[in-house]
């Protein structure tokens, strides 16, 4: 039951940071699911209940998908997958937690300091990255988002782009990765709770300057990873 409670506040808080700001979902829901769940399924669900957000997102924000800058990242997101998953079997499943909440923090930084140009070889390296951390350990979202931000986009052309490209990246994934023994009721009730916090962060960004839901999204992702990383270490040394 504590470990049902944690996972749903997760999802909560990362669907809405996610709808405030359009970035953030799995940077605060890994962590805490892979804390609960053990193994790589724990990354599977991570994928599975990101895509249901990607989707939602996708329907509901104006824009397009820049199929230009898809294809430049593609070659970038397929081997950045099959390493990740490469990873995924050769690692010991007993690190991680550690390791996703390290890469989380790890991600965080690269949205805030990282600062790629729009050229060709930064988009291959950012999506290569991307996939690489996402297929291990969920949290590829930052080092793409950091490119797709530098490269001048509308608001709604970034969003929708990076969310496809993020649907491309969970979906590539959660075969291999497989899933935990959930319930569809389960499922049915996160997918619910992933809509509602998505609508509210949608709801409330009009209140927000968009520095501002920057700022909540970097306090919250911090927060999550770090207490997930302190939570790793005892664990690990017990």
């Amino acid at each position: 039951m504590h470990d049902e409670i944690l996972i749903s506040i997760a999802l909560l808080a990362s669907a809405y940071v996610q709808g405030l700001s359009g970035v953030g979902f799995s940077l605060i829901a890994a962590p805490a699911i892979a804390q609960a769940i053990p193994g790589a399924g724990a990354i599977g669900l991570v994928n599975l209940l990101a895509l249901s957000q990607n989707l939602f997102m996708l329907w509901r924000e104006n824009g397009l998908i820049q199929w230009v800058v898809v294809r430049r990242l593609l070659a970038g997101l397929v081997v950045g997958v099959a390493v990740g998953l490469l990873l995924s079997h050769v690692m010991p499943n007993k690190w991680r937690p550690l390791v996703v909440a390290v890469s989380s923090l790890a991600s965080l930084v690269a949205l805030l300091l990282w600062k790629p140009k729009g050229r060709r070889g930064a988009a291959t390296f950012s999506a290569l990255w991307s996939g690489t951390v996402n297929s291990y350990a969920g949290v590829g979202g930052p080092p793409l988002a950091a490119y797709l931000v530098h490269i001048d986009l509308e608001q709604g052309d970034y969003i929708r782009t990076q969310q496809f490209c993020f649907a491309f990246l969970n979906i590539a994934s959660i075969p291999f990765l497989g899933l935990p023994s959930i319930t569809i009721p389960w499922l049915i009730g996160a997918v619910a709770v992933i809509v509602t916090g998505t609508i509210l962060g949608r709801w409330t960004r009009r209140f927000f300057s968009h520095s501002r839901a920057h700022q909540i999204t970097i306090v919250v992702i911090a927060l999550v990873a770090l207490a997930a990383l302190t939570r790793s270490l005892i664990d690990l040394r017990g």
